[in-house]
């Protein structure tokens, strides 16, 4: 699954540079318990795979999650009550108000990260 749309690029920077994730892991990345992240993999809220290899299908007892960095994603999608053009929206708000030596220094700024980043 590749998550390209604007919003999936907006919540990849939230997302550590790692391919998969334990419900620990992912935890801490959205502010939740491992448990809550167990108990959401469980009702099919995350996407992910679970792993037993020590039992026959079936007679398993404990189970390992992992999560795949687009589940990660995915979720934080799903749970968001903003999108990226409302997080923009939200910043031109901000320094709507602010002197032009404010403006132009952050004009600046974002200059310099469209160049580094290109």
């Amino acid at each position: 699954m590749k998550i390209m749309n604007i919003n999936g690029e907006f919540f990849n920077f939230m997302v550590p540079k790692q391919e998969w994730f334990s419900p620990k892991e992912m935890a801490s990345i959205v502010g939740k318990t491992d448990q809550y992240i167990r108990d959401a993999f469980d009702n099919q809220k995350i996407l992910g795979h679970t792993l037993n290899g020590r039992s026959p299908r079936g007679k398993e007892k404990r189970k390992s999650y992992q999560i795949h960095r687009e589940g990660v994603i995915l979720y934080l999608l799903e749970t968001a009550n903003y999108s990226s053009e409302d997080f923009a929206e939200r910043i031109g708000e901000l320094i709507r108000s602010k002197p032009e030596s404010v403006l132009k220094k952050i004009k600046a700024l974002i200059d310099n990260l469209l160049i580094k980043r290109n």
